[in-house]
């Protein structure tokens, strides 16, 4: 493979290992983690709750032992619009690619342990986007404005890096544009 090639998906490998070891402790404090797990991670852990399909009933999901949340299907799914698309992506092409991938695309959802659609796995934050785009309609450039502050956008932009590799202005400005229609 090509440099360019190598490090693209390495790129994308090592987000998604990271999303997959960070899983089991995520919104946990400190504190919480040193005592739970007896110090600080070091590897691949159990979920943070044992009965982690009933501990949480609003997000049953099986965060730990290496599974993949949320931000890698949204990365997935982003890879997927620029594979549709094949150029760069704005705020309206969330719209047409991104969106319909997250509500009509069945993927496995490590984390539920299931078949499903992308969206029954989204946080909250992450939900808003296709609240705003799919069901009020709203300006893409505008659609995220009033959605919970967090880190969901900047978690899946890893795919705006690598189109424009060697364009740090380009990705700003393209991550920008896409993030826009959900944070």
């Amino acid at each position: 493979m090509s440099l360019l090639l190598d490090t693209s998906v390495g790129s994308l490998v090592g987000a998604a290992v990271g999303d997959a070891l960070g899983g089991a402790t995520e919104t946990a404090l400190p504190e919480q983690i040193r005592a739970r797990f007896g110090g600080w991670v070091e590897g691949i852990v159990p979920p943070y709750h044992a009965d982690w399909a009933t501990a949480r009933p609003l997000a049953p999901y099986h965060k730990g032992d290496g599974h993949i949340t949320d931000d890698t299907l949204m990365t997935h799914a982003l890879v997927r619009a620029y594979a549709a698309k094949r150029d760069h992506l704005d705020a309206y092409d969330v719209v047409d690619l991104l969106v319909p991938d997250l509500i009509e695309r069945v993927v496995y959802i490590p984390d539920l342990e299931r078949n499903g659609v992308t969206f029954h796995r989204l946080a909250a934050a992450e939900r808003w986007l296709v609240t705003r785009l799919h069901h009020a309609h709203v300006d893409p450039r505008e659609a995220g404005v009033g959605n919970i502050v967090n880190c969901g956008a900047a978690m899946y932009m890893a795919p705006v890096g690598i189109v424009n590799a060697g364009d740090p202005a380009g990705a700003y400005a393209e991550a920008v544009e896409v993030a826009a229609a959900h944070q």
